[in-house]
């Protein structure tokens, strides 16, 4: 009587003290679905979206299975309806393979077993079938003794025939039912396979939340992903008749986050958001040299340096796509981004997948250069500007010309907006070149203090095999003297013939006729002191 009077008074007590306290955490799975994904060149922005509903009082929101490519530190909840609904925490932990990852296996499992027993059973059949037909090819039907006339001898032929004619067809449809299964099997084998190569490790959300009522939210969740981004991929197509370049631009994505993007809205950013802070210059000593003593390290510290290296490496390949609206784009602060049209689906499979972003032409001006002292050959080059209303930013360039494939390059630079570009569209065997040494020469003079005097003449010959005119701009150089004791004087060409620049670099820009062969001479000579021990010349 004194206990139950006593267990009372301490539940009065409770009420009194908190009026929630018989409210427990009510804990939701929820499974958001992929609303958007802002692309960056090397990682991707996934943003989700879902109804959950809520009680009163505090709630667990676990949305599980993810990738533990997860960024922790970018995860980011938002809820609309603000003014109900508190989020009092949000955190990231590592699980393991989840229960339904663990039915999908079971699940699977039987279903294969089932396709199994499908294909032992037809196997069977087939082998029972084809034992029929052998016992009525070997059976008599007629006693020895017994005169058979020729229709008896018909009719049982015709019985043969039809019933081998049944049971040949009867093989041939469970022959059938056992490839459909076949191809099946390796269906269901396949992803049992990716299911159990999968880590088991993954990463879970849980977001703790605090409701005035019962209510629906709708709960947004977004958080940064690596092993997904894009690279830019361009290509040009020139044509040697008009003068016009064509220009599309091509981000190629890959993405291996374990996660397939199914009708998502993708938006390409040029912007890096995991890079870390600007670095500071720090003070630049000088001081004597000190050796150091060696430090040697263990077989085992060694390999598991290696081993590191190793994986710091590790973490460290199509037909162009059918033209259709181009994204729209959109100036940011410190990058750009294009928005994709439409809904777009990307498999995680580490396969690179090529999205149109924009196509511009331009008017261009065609014209050959050479540079015969490091190579026979004549290149065509397109000297124009870029046409996109955004920068060219680093990326890979297929070059066509004419409609044939003729070069890959690297623009390893950004071109703004207008700025010059000058593209090489590959080697043109119509145009021969030769550089050769006519005369090098040596002379002394002086009796005392004796200077020496090298002397060097070249002829460049060219000569055009191409049915019409066309422009060339051929490079040569002579020496640049770095001493006052050390002259250069170039006698050929003058400078009324040509263009010369302060490093010694000479521009000649020429004009061929059809068919057409001209000779260029360069002439320079080098004086010194003969005791002088000269470097640079050949």
């Amino acid at each position: 009587m004194n206990r139950n009077i006593f267990s009372a008074a301490i539940l009065i007590f409770s009420f009194i003290i908190s009026p929630n306290a018989l409210v427990f955490s009510a804990e939701v799975e929820s499974a958001p679905k992929i609303r958007s994904i802002v692309l960056y060149p090397d990682s991707a922005l996934i943003k989700k979206e879902s109804a959950v509903a809520v009680k009163k009082g505090e709630n667990i929101i676990s949305i599980s299975g993810l990738t533990t490519n997860l960024t922790d530190g970018s995860v980011q909840v938002t809820i609309k309806e603000k003014g109900s609904v508190k989020i009092s925490d949000v955190r990231v932990e590592k699980t393991y393979l989840q229960k339904t990852v663990n039915d999908k296996i079971e699940n699977l499992q039987v279903k294969l077993d089932s396709i199994n027993d499908l294909i032992n059973t037809n196997s069977n059949e087939i082998l029972a079938i084809k034992s029929s037909i052998e016992f009525l090819k070997k059976i008599v039907p007629f006693p020895q003794s017994q005169k058979v006339t020729q229709s008896e001898v018909e009719t049982h032929a015709k019985f043969i025939e039809k019933s081998s004619s049944s049971n040949y067809e009867r093989v041939a449809k469970l022959e059938n039912n056992i490839k459909k299964l076949n191809e099946e099997k390796k269906t269901v084998e396949n992803e049992l396979k990716s299911l159990r190569s999968s880590r088991d490790e993954s990463k879970t959300i849980r977001i703790k939340l605090l409701s005035q009522a019962d209510n629906e939210i709708n709960l947004g969740v977004s958080y940064i992903v690596t092993k997904a981004g894009w690279s830019p991929h361009y290509d040009v197509r020139a044509d040697s008749a008009s003068g016009k370049v064509d220009i599309v631009c091509y981000a190629t994505i890959t993405q291996g986050t374990g996660e397939d993007w199914k009708n998502a809205d993708i938006e390409i950013s040029t912007a890096r958001p995991i890079y870390g802070p600007a670095p500071e210059l720090s003070a630049w000593y000088v001081d004597i040299y000190k050796p150091r003593t060696p430090i040697y390290k263990s077989k085992r510290s060694m390999e598991d340096a290696d081993m590191q290296m190793m994986s710091m490496e590790k973490a460290s390949a199509m037909a162009p796509a059918p033209l259709f609206e181009e994204p729209k784009i959109k100036t940011e602060a410190t990058s750009l981004s294009f928005i994709l049209p439409g809904k777009i689906n990307i498999p995680s499979d580490n396969q690179p997948h090529r999205i149109l972003i924009a196509s511009a032409s331009k008017e261009a001006k065609l014209e050959y250069y050479a540079v015969p002292k490091l190579s026979r050959y004549a290149y065509l080059r397109a000297d124009m500007k870029n046409p996109f209303p955004f920068p060219i930013v680093s990326g890979q360039m297929s070059m066509f010309l004419d409609e044939r494939f003729v070069n890959t390059i690297v623009v390893d630079e950004q071109i703004l907006p207008d700025g010059e570009m000058n593209l090489a569209l590959g080697i043109d065997e119509g145009i021969k070149l030769e550089r050769k040494l006519l005369k090098k020469f040596t002379q002394y003079s002086g009796v005392i203090s004796k200077g020496a005097q090298v002397g060097y003449e070249y002829t460049i010959d060219i000569a055009s095999a191409k049915d019409k005119e066309i422009g060339i701009n051929i490079r040569d150089n002579f020496p640049v003297s770095k001493n006052e004791q050390i002259k250069v004087f170039l006698d050929s060409p003058k400078k009324e013939e040509t263009k010369l620049s302060d490093d010694g670099i000479i521009s000649w820009d020429l004009k061929l006729s059809p068919n057409d062969k001209k000779t260029l001479k360069i002439k320079f000579r080098v004086e010194y002191a003969k005791s002088l021990r000269i470097t640079g010349l050949e």
